[in-house]
């Protein structure tokens, strides 16, 4: 009676391995869940705790390549920027931080990197940056910079779980100057540009092919001090 049962179990699953109608498992494309992450909504909490109130010289916005940075940009500006963020994230940030009064003269986006890889479409994308643009506007910021989503390197671009493919990010960019056309603000490709070779991250700068080394912080952190200064030296 075993033997039968193995033999009529074996005998089922060769058929639903073989029928037709049994289709492989899809992965689920990937979207920003951010804002309902524990992590996350700590984090955005404890931001608005620290700076309530305050009025910065500078407020830099963006993802993990931004965040990597941390606090060594000086005391009268502040580095919003969280890991894994998109346009779906900074919105609600930012919405959040408005709440809190935070006040900001100058303001850095740097996003887009991973929208790249998330499944996002171009119109939902852009409203995303309008709003975005308007709600830095809403924090006081009399100068608004958009910084292009970063590429990876190539290698890193083949690989949908790591980075987006490079003509995405182009994509992307293009989406992004576009924005920054139609609400008159910024976009400033040429201060990351030493980051690049061609439409590709440079290997002696990546840790992973998509973050940046030392090397590769020194050179973005500088880019990043250059907009912050002129800001402050043109008041």
């Amino acid at each position: 009676m075993k033997r039968v049962l193995k033999i009529g179990l074996l005998f089922g699953f060769t058929l639903l391995a073989s029928s037709p109608c049994v289709l492989p498992a899809v992965s689920s494309p990937k979207v920003d869940k951010l804002p309902s992450v524990d992590w996350w909504r700590s984090k955005v909490s404890s931001q608005i705790t620290a700076s309530t109130g305050k009025r910065y010289t500078g407020c830099v916005f963006g993802d993990s390549i931004s965040s990597g940075l941390g606090n060594s940009l000086g005391q009268s500006n502040y580095n919003f920027a969280m890991g894994g963020m998109s346009t779906v994230s900074l919105l609600e940030q930012l919405k959040q931080l408005k709440a809190g009064n935070i006040q900001c003269q100058k303001v850095i986006v740097a996003i887009g990197t991973n929208d790249a890889m998330y499944s996002i479409n171009n119109v939902d994308f852009k409203n995303n940056l309008r709003q975005i643009v308007t709600l830095t506007r809403g924090l006081g910021a009399s100068e608004i910079t958009l910084l292009p989503a970063f590429y990876s390197t190539v290698e890193a671009s083949k690989n949908p779980n790591v980075a987006g493919t490079l003509d995405r990010v182009d994509e992307i960019n293009t989406l992004i100057r576009q924005v920054g056309t139609e609400q008159d603000v910024t976009v400033r490709i040429d201060v990351i540009q030493p980051l690049f070779r061609d439409r590709a991250l440079r290997g002696d700068l990546t840790l992973d092919g998509v973050h940046l080394n030392d090397s590769g912080k020194r050179i973005y952190r500088q880019a990043l001090l250059d907009l912050l200064n002129s800001a402050v030296s043109s008041r």
